[in-house]
């Protein structure tokens, strides 16, 4: 168990010190980000006046994203048995009673869902608009939360996707939805496991096609492009430009690019983690400089890569500081989902 806490401790360190980084350059243009910050953002730095969202945050402080996962892997540590949906809506609730966190990040969809959750709504129900819809439960809030479910289930790439799709559910009900949060959940559980039969691409590549046939059983079908098609396309680029972070980046924007659509955010993160050959630090890095949906691009890229290739080449003093300006334990989460992970997941294996 030590060295599987150890590599989730990873990709949960990844993820909080890529949001928190990111959190400073959201909505903004790379040209504008220089500008403003003289150059590449590599530390923690304080949001600027013109930020929606994280304007007046500290350096080193967590959005949404990282906040998300956080909440559903408390909610899942508790648990002797494999979650359901009543946990992932518990999860989320948890996350809202972050006054913080909610006021700033919440949009309508997501206060309207918490107040019906609240309310003993079942989740289906919340997801599914009355009216046919290609826009809600059409963004990357799923994604936030999947590298819980990879964590959880790593090594098991068909339960971490059902755990992405349940995290999902309570908000992002549809095949975009759940084929990016599969994506994302899929390649972490393959890249934990002591026998990875697959490379991260084709970990994601399986986890979006298993996402989409959840989605068919269970959520909704709505128009909007292809995830699964996208990050192929995507990781055609990264590998197009590997070693050129900056090319790379700039041709995703223009082909695929890096707002909050799910259809754009995951694929965009696999293909900078195909331009940086694995490396977390390396696409964490372009990702927080590309501006846009910056914080959730570099969680999802830095998580999957670190799952991967560990955390060693991200700054400690940076994983320091984002645990120390939060109140965070990461070890203590990491050997908590470690332990669901033997005793639930790997036992029902076994």
């Amino acid at each position: 168990m030590a060295t599987t806490s150890k590599a989730i401790e990873a990709v949960l360190s990844a993820a909080c010190v890529a949001d928190a980084l990111g959190a400073a350059t959201e909505c903004m243009h790379p040209d504008e980000i220089v500008r403003v910050f003289g150059g590449p953002v590599t530390t923690f730095r304080t949001p600027p006046e013109k930020t929606p969202f994280a304007k007046g945050l500290a350096p080193g402080r967590l959005t949404d994203d990282a906040t998300q996962m956080l909440a559903m892997a408390r909610r899942i540590i508790g648990l002797d048995r494999p979650p359901v949906s009543a946990d992932a809506i518990a999860g989320f609730i948890d996350w809202s009673h972050d006054e913080e966190m909610f006021q700033r990040f919440a949009g309508p969809t997501t206060r309207i869902a918490v107040e019906a959750m609240r309310a003993g709504a079942p989740a289906e129900a919340v997801a599914t608009p009355e009216v046919y819809s290609c826009m809600f439960g059409t963004s990357n809030g799923g994604a936030m939360r999947a590298p819980t479910a990879g964590c959880a289930a790593a090594g098991n790439l068909s339960e971490a996707v059902r755990l992405a799709c349940l995290m999902s559910a309570p908000t992002h009900n549809t095949q975009i939805a759940y084929a990016g949060a599969s994506a994302v959940a899929g390649a972490i559980a393959v890249g934990l496991s002591g026998d990875r039969s697959m490379t991260v691409f084709e970990a994601a590549i399986e986890g979006a096609r298993q996402g989409e046939a959840e989605a068919r059983r269970s959520g909704r079908i709505v128009g909007g492009a292809g995830v699964l098609r996208r990050i192929e396309i995507a990781i055609e680029v990264g590998l197009r430009y590997k070693a050129d972070l900056e090319a790379a980046r700039a041709e995703l924007i223009e082909v695929i690019g890096n707002g909050v659509a799910m259809a754009e955010a995951v694929p965009h993160a696999f293909g900078l983690i195909a331009a940086a050959d694995g490396d977390p630090w390396q696409a964490i890095v372009a990702a927080v400089n590309g501006g846009n949906d910056s914080d959730t691009i570099a969680m999802i890229a830095g998580s999957v890569a670190a799952a991967w290739n560990g955390a060693e080449n991200i700054p400690a003093a940076l994983i320091e500081e984002v645990s120390s300006v939060n109140g965070l334990d990461l070890a203590r989460i990491a050997e908590g989902l470690a332990k669901f992970n033997a005793q639930v997941i790997a036992g029902e294996q076994g």
